[in-house]
């Protein structure tokens, strides 16, 4: 990545809420990973409880069930672009696949962070307003399939980040756009731009990896930290225990007690 293009990533997310990282998966990786995502969903969809429905199923923890998801969360180019706007110490907040299968209708728009994120159930005295005045969470998604009109790729409304309501309209929306990108790419957003998978009229599932990031202090989807296995975190090296969240724990004992880059007591 270019000087130049980092620059024109940053402001297309400033002013539009998302931007399209071209290449950041190779072709051989997208193939890798489509193959995997395909193991994997025939292992676990008779699972009880697996989150597989008509329309689509998920996996989970990708990063513990084989090797070419590791790469999602290395990419300098990435990386840079998410720090600059979420601080070096920026957490990863899940590694999950999402599938849509061909006759998906198109999802209505919503924003992202609604569980466990600062778009969630507000106190009474915000009357509704959500926190748009910084950059807190972005969700990062691998196109592991080319994104197309017909295979349900993502609606985005550009601009939306900036609605400070959370309520969203039901149905189209002006200035509602699909964003249309090459497998291997990653289409980016602020988790409070209101977008949507749209409708999949295609004859092949669409395969896509999820990887949202938190500020530090934002509470995340789920606790990789403590699922991560101990091989895949050493592979990440030093910055490991930032990018999963384990230098992030609050302390368990008296703070002088704490090993905060190991997010664990001292021996």
């Amino acid at each position: 990545m270019t000087e130049r293009e980092f620059e024109d990533h940053v402001l297309c997310m400033k002013m539009n809420g998302f931007t399209v990282l071209p290449g950041m998966l190779t072709p051989g990786e997208c193939a890798e990973a489509q193959s995997a995502l395909e193991r994997l969903t025939d292992e676990e969809r008779d699972l009880p409880g697996a989150p597989v429905g008509a329309h689509g199923m998920q996996v989970y923890n990708l990063m513990n069930k084989a090797r070419v998801f590791e790469r999602v969360y290395q990419i300098p180019p990435l990386l840079r672009v998410i720090r600059h706007f979420l601080g070096d110490d920026a957490v990863l907040s899940s590694v999950q696949a999402h599938i849509v299968f061909p006759g998906a209708p198109d999802q209505g728009l919503h924003s992202d962070g609604s569980q466990t994120g600062p778009n969630r159930a507000l106190a009474d005295v915000d009357e509704d307003r959500r926190i748009t005045s910084h950059v807190l969470a972005f969700n990062v998604v691998f196109c592991i399939s080319d994104y197309t009109r017909q295979n349900g790729a993502t609606r985005i409304v550009p601009g939306s980040h900036r609605i400070d309501t959370r309520s969203i309209p039901t149905g189209r929306v002006p200035g509602e756009m699909v964003v249309e990108a090459e497998r291997g790419s990653v289409v980016m957003f602020n988790i409070s731009t209101w977008h949507g998978s749209s409708e999949h009229t295609g004859d092949s599932p669409r395969y896509a990896v999820m990887t949202p990031w938190r500020r530090r202090w934002l509470r995340a989807e789920v606790d990789l930290g403590r699922m991560v296995h101990p091989d895949v975190l050493d592979r990440a090296g030093e910055e490991g225990p930032t990018i999963f969240g384990i230098s992030a724990r609050e302390p368990t004992v008296d703070r002088w007690k704490w090993d905060w880059s190991k997010g664990e007591p001292k021996p």
